[in-house]
C-alpha cells in the first residue's frame, strides 16, 4: 500500500513489479529530492536521496508528455537526473501502452 505522498508505477503484465517513488522533500526551490524503490521476484531495493532539479529535468513533464502523445512515437524516449541517479526509457506499444525501464 502506498501514502498519499508517494506514486507507484506497476508492470501491467506482472504485478508483482514495481516502482515507488516516495519521501519527497525539498531544500530549495530549485530540487526535488526523493528515494525510489523496486520491487520484482528476488528484488527489493531502495535508492534513497534521488534529485531531481526543477530547471528542465524534472520526472513529472517527461511522464505527462508520455501520457499526451497518445497517438505514439518511433524509438525510445529518456529521462534521467542531472546526477544520472536515475534513468528512465519509454517506448511506446501496440494497443497504446507505454513500455518503461
Amino acid at each position: 500500500m502506498t501514502s498519499p505522498e508517494s506514486v507507484t508505477v506497476r508492470c501491467q503484465d506482472h504485478a508483482a513489479v514495481g516502482v515507488t517513488f516516495r519521501d519527497r522533500f525539498s531544500f530549495d526551490a530549485d530540487s526535488v529530492h526523493y528515494a525510489v524503490e523496486l520491487r520484482a521476484p528476488g528484488l527489493n531495493a531502495r535508492v534513497d536521496e534521488v534529485v531531481s532539479w526543477i530547471w528542465g529535468s524534472d520526472l513529472a513533464p517527461f511522464l505527462e508528455g508520455l501520457a499526451a502523445d497518445d497517438r505514439g512515437w518511433d524509438g525510445e524516449r529518456s529521462w534521467r537526473t542531472d546526477d544520472a541517479d536515475l534513468a528512465v526509457g519509454a517506448v511506446f506499444r501496440s494497443g497504446g501502452y507505454v513500455g518503461l525501464t
